[in-house]
């Protein structure tokens, strides 16, 4: 499963059309005053939104997928089926604008919809024969209307080509999550399959289940964390984290931060680390080891990390969903942040490290409940996560068999952050892959890179031997403020 920047994924041309989510006039739309507030990862966000906005364009937020349908695109069918799944999510009916006064709830405000109110409005059709005008024209779209200050806050468009429709939906992160992406992917094909159905009398498609609202979790969300003082154990967790990073978050193992003040654009990248049936045989190695996939990767991102820095500390930030019950199947922002710390014996065993990395997952997902906004409150000082590794095993998700026949992707949006090494490690039928982003260096085109052909190969030997690799001593990879380089470590 790739997660790409569009420029990086290279969309083919054809016959686009751009489908938008539209509302009554705002004298006759029947916006309701809703008390359930922002949740506190909505409410940074959009703090934020407003805070850039002020001092320029606003940086994009979005998330995106790519996924086909068959055939000729059917209009009437596809917006039929937008118009199901907009009225199945309430959060894609929903807008927070600023409240003044500020109010106890907050300085955002909530409005909502009803169901069976939003139409979708179709833009003409083009022709656009060149991939490079489209990727342009696409991120530019998204980048304008997929963003967290105005309704709705997403986008579709489609392409259609001989024999298949591409569809390309974006929406603003306050929206979704990057489940939430695949998981519309999957309703969009089905509430599509049962528009083509319903008029012939042909069998319709097994109903979607039941969900959840996103608005109903942030409400319980953040009257959880409003009860949360100081001295709670999660707290006395993270700053007892920060503090022993000298009161900041991790950074990657080796300097590759862009500190000539350029703006640039993040370059990216996707490697395939694992197939199906030798990530299987990591599975079993780690769980042999006493650990999960989870624990065992870390423990392989901490060894080579270990080997560029001689550090036996690791220390990073992951994300972790915080779904349960019907908010298995509900589009929204359900992730919450968590430090990860653990040690490594230079000379010790991949069994060693794996337990070493599972005693360092402890707890996390209970850390994962609170939003990290208002950790950032209760600790009294602004935290920014420069290094991130996400995990997500998705092979549960609805339509996950599907998705190469889909030809399901997914995309974001470019950053042009000086600091952030971010990693998404993703688990699917196929097997294990990563996607990720760096800052905009030489260092860092030549370290992360590296970093992750190192941890390919010491997963597929773990996953052949149950053991590490053997490092020739002189394989090293040097480093200093300045630069990284690697003298025969891959």
């Amino acid at each position: 499963m790739k997660f790409l920047d569009i420029p990086s994924f290279g969309l083919s041309p054809g016959r686009l059309t751009v489908w938008r989510a539209s509302a009554p006039p705002d004298f006759d739309a029947p916006w309701v005053d809703d008390p359930r507030p922002a949740s506190y990862g909505q409410e940074a966000l959009i703090t934020y939104a407003l805070e850039a906005a002020s001092e320029g364009p606003l940086p994009p937020s979005w998330l995106g997928g790519v996924f086909d349908l068959p055939a000729e695109l059917d209009a009437d069918a596809f917006a039929a089926a937008l118009r199901s799944w907009i009225d199945r999510h309430e959060t894609l009916r929903s807008r927070l604008i600023l409240s003044l006064p500020i109010t106890t709830g907050g300085y955002l405000r909530r409005m909502t919809l009803p169901t069976g109110v939003v139409t979708i409005q179709p833009d003409a059709t083009r022709d656009i024969t060149d991939g490079r005008e489209l990727t342009r024209y696409l991120e530019a779209l998204f980048d304008g209307e997929a963003g967290p200050l105005d309704w709705p806050g997403y986008v579709c468009a489609t392409i259609s080509h001989p024999g298949a429709t591409t569809v390309c939906l974006a929406a603003d992160h306050t929206l979704m999550d990057g489940y939430s992406i695949l998981l519309s992917a999957y309703e969009i094909r089905t509430l599509y399959a049962a528009a083509l159905a319903a008029p012939t009398g042909k069998p319709v498609p097994p109903p979607l289940p039941p969900t959840a609202s996103y608005l109903d979790f942030a409400e319980a969300e953040r009257n959880a964390a409003d009860t949360l003082t100081a001295d709670h154990e999660s707290i006395v967790r993270w700053r007892r984290f920060v503090t022993e990073a000298g009161g900041r978050l991790p950074t990657f193992p080796v300097p590759v931060g862009d500190t000539s003040g350029s703006s640039s654009a993040q370059p990216g990248g996707y490697a395939e680390l694992l197939d199906a049936s030798t990530a299987h045989a990591f599975d079993r190695a780690c769980r042999a080891a006493g650990g999960d996939s989870f624990s065992g990767l870390l423990a392989c991102l901490a060894k080579v990390g270990q080997e560029i820095t001689g550090s036996d500390n690791f220390r990073t930030m992951a994300p972790f969903h915080t779904r349960t019950g019907l908010s298995r199947s509900a589009i929204g922002f359900y992730v919450g942040m968590s430090p990860i710390a653990f040690s490594l014996d230079a000379a010790g065993s991949f069994a060693e490290a794996v337990r070493s990395a599972a005693s360092g997952l402890d707890g996390v997902k209970e850390l994962a409940q609170i939003p990290f906004p208002r950790v950032t409150e209760l600790l009294g000082q602004p935290l920014r996560d420069p290094f991130m590794v996400s995990y997500g095993d998705l092979r549960r998700a609805p339509g996950a068999r599907s998705w190469n026949t889909w030809r399901t992707a997914m995309l974001r949006s470019r950053s042009t952050d000086p600091d952030d090494v971010y990693f998404w490690f993703i688990r699917t039928h196929d097997g294990l892959s990563v996607s990720y982003r760096h800052p905009a260096t030489d260092e860092a085109e030549i370290a992360v890179p590296r970093y992750v052909a190192r941890t390919r190969h010491l997963l597929a030997s773990v996953a052949s031997t149950g053991c590490w690799s053997t490092l020739i001593p002189q394989e090293t990879i040097a480093h200093d403020g300045l630069q990284a380089h690697r003298s025969g470590l891959l």
